[in-house]
């Protein structure tokens, strides 16, 4: 793997605070010769619309949470052209009115690759478990395979198949499998200070109760932008994803087939406070077209953090 190769993953996988815009050649060999990562935040969230998309539900009332997010990474060459990674992270939402909605989420990852000199394969597991309001919620595994490649110097492309299996507690209509295909294609227009990313995907998940069936098509396009802030990179995110799925059965609370067009716009600014400490101003909103009533609704989310990364 040649060194512009190692920065660019670095920075579209491992995030700006291990492969920073300005970084040299010996501070990126630093980086990957450390293979432990850590990162720490907490912060504030305004959520205008408290609800849990995963079963359809929404209060059309507001609240404040406080949130935290912790995650530690190991990523090292277990040979001279294949990379390991291992990864877990912990997230908790803690609401002021809605504690019902407080969230605990577990993630925990495995991922293996190795470099064919014009291509990687690789293949990632993943296992997810998150509690809602203090009880069980959702157990989720994936296995996905994957392939990527600079088409050009300034176009990678990375597509991957995943299989997910979803197991809600107290909630078993609602388990299912998914099977999903999709691609994304980065174009690099200022080498990793900025660039483009384009993606779809096709999902089809089957569940327990037939009603909740669907096929879905996935749109997303983002922008990141570096720049600095005195000696110190900043990193704006801006990005939209578009969801419509199509329900296979029957839905017996409205008698017809049920039809859900999703829009999401995010944006994210991080600014550098000292070497290790970032501050970070989070919004985003969601726009989901349902003819099921508790799916259809808007929401604006806002938050701001502080975090550490080591």
């Amino acid at each position: 793997m040649n060194l512009s190769k190692a920065q660019y993953l670095l920075a579209i996988f491992l995030g700006p605070g291990l492969a920073s815009a300005n970084a040299q050649p010996n501070e990126i060999d630093e980086q990957r010769n450390n293979p432990f990562s850590f990162e720490v935040s907490a912060g504030a969230e305004y959520d205008s619309n408290v609800s849990v998309d995963a079963i359809d539900v929404n209060t059309a009332a507001d609240d404040y949470a406080a949130v935290l997010d912790a995650k530690i990474g190991f990523d090292s060459e277990i040979s001279e052209n294949t990379e390991f990674k291992l990864g877990y992270s912990f997230s908790q939402s803690l609401h002021g009115e809605f504690t019902n909605f407080d969230i605990q989420s577990h993630f925990a990852s495995a991922d293996v690759s190795r470099d064919f000199g014009g291509f990687d394969l690789g293949t990632a597991y993943r296992i997810a478990y998150s509690r809602l309001g203090g009880a069980g919620f959702l157990t989720l595994q994936q296995v996905s395979p994957y392939a990527s490649t600079f088409l050009t110097k300034k176009i990678f492309l990375r597509a991957a198949y995943t299989y997910t299996d979803k197991n809600f507690e107290n909630r078993i209509d609602r388990d299912s499998t998914v099977h999903a295909g999709g691609a994304d294609i980065y174009y690099f227009v200022n080498g990793v200070r900025t660039f483009f990313v384009t993606g779809y995907k096709y999902e089809s998940e089957d569940a327990l109760d037939s009603q909740f069936d669907f096929d879905s098509h996935h749109f997303k396009i983002r922008f990141s932008q570096r720049f600095l802030i005195g000696q110190r990179s900043a990193k704006l995110k801006i990005g939209w994803r578009y969801e419509v799925r199509d329900y296979s059965s029957i839905t017996p609370s409205i008698g017809i087939l049920r039809d859900d067009d999703r829009h999401r716009f995010q944006a994210e600014l991080e600014i550098p406070i000292t070497d290790r400490i970032f501050g970070s101003l989070e919004y985003e909103y969601s726009d989901y077209s349902s003819n099921l009533p508790s799916a259809d609704y808007n929401q604006n989310l806002a938050g701001v953090r502080l975090g550490a990364r080591f």
